[in-house]
């Protein structure tokens, strides 16, 4: 996949991958602008340097997953998703500011 290829089916729409297997998958460089990852298994995946634009990320599996250089995701999107130690954050993310986050949800405190 070269630089910023965007993945966008042919009708148009951005992608839809809820619960899709895509472990192990690479996606760097991919263009995931809107795309809806919710409930996606993406273990183990490469993402380096995808941009993941207003990306659905709702209880999205991504352990593991080398985000490194990935565009546009934020900590609240993060915050959705279930990562661990071994997911490789882009160096402008604040694990800890994610996982505060992810504790204040989980208490129903947001």
């Amino acid at each position: 996949m070269n630089s910023r290829t965007a993945i966008i089916p042919s009708d148009g729409q951005p992608l839809r991958l809820e619960r899709a297997f895509i472990r192990r998958t690479v996606l760097d460089g991919a263009d995931l602008t809107e795309a809806n990852l919710t409930r996606a298994d993406m273990t183990g995946a490469s993402a380096r340097g995808a941009n993941f634009k207003n990306t659905i990320l709702n209880k999205t599996i991504m352990r593991g997953v080398d985000l490194t250089g990935a565009l546009n995701i934020t900590v609240d999107q993060l915050a959705d998703a279930l990562i661990d130690d071994t997911t490789i954050l882009p160096n402008y993310i604040d694990r800890a500011a994610v996982e505060r986050l992810q504790r204040a949800r989980r208490g129903g405190l947001l």
